[in-house]
């Protein structure tokens, strides 16, 4: 098993949700969404799951600058550490952090 970075949490909300956004945002199929955003949960919208709404629209969070603190429990088998507990990522490098590894997030960076 390959173990990899979760990136921040996310919010699946039904499309017609009011708290979707503007709703200009496109809808995908749930199960695409859960392996694209493998830290997310579900807006109370959605009934919990794929059987009540097949078609997500998904909510990035502004976590803020956050140091990582690890989230008690058992981490997902194929995160590289346990997960953040605030933003349910595994703060790992990104793009834009070329490797950095302070546990800092600031966003846009």
């Amino acid at each position: 098993m390959t173990r990899r970075h979760y990136p921040p949490g996310v919010v699946f909300h039904a499309p017609n949700c009011g708290e979707a956004g503007d709703g200009n945002a496109a809808a995908m199929k749930v199960l695409d969404a859960v392996v694209a955003y493998p830290s997310h949960r579900y807006c109370l919208c959605t009934g919990g799951g794929p059987d009540d709404a097949p078609y997500v629209v998904v909510e990035q969070i502004d976590y803020g600058p956050h140091l990582y603190e690890p989230k008690p429990g058992e981490p997902p088998r194929d995160a590289v550490q346990p997960l953040c507990k605030t933003c349910r990522g595994t703060h790992g490098p990104s793009a834009s952090a070329k490797g950095t590894t302070s546990g800092l997030v600031v966003p846009g960076g």
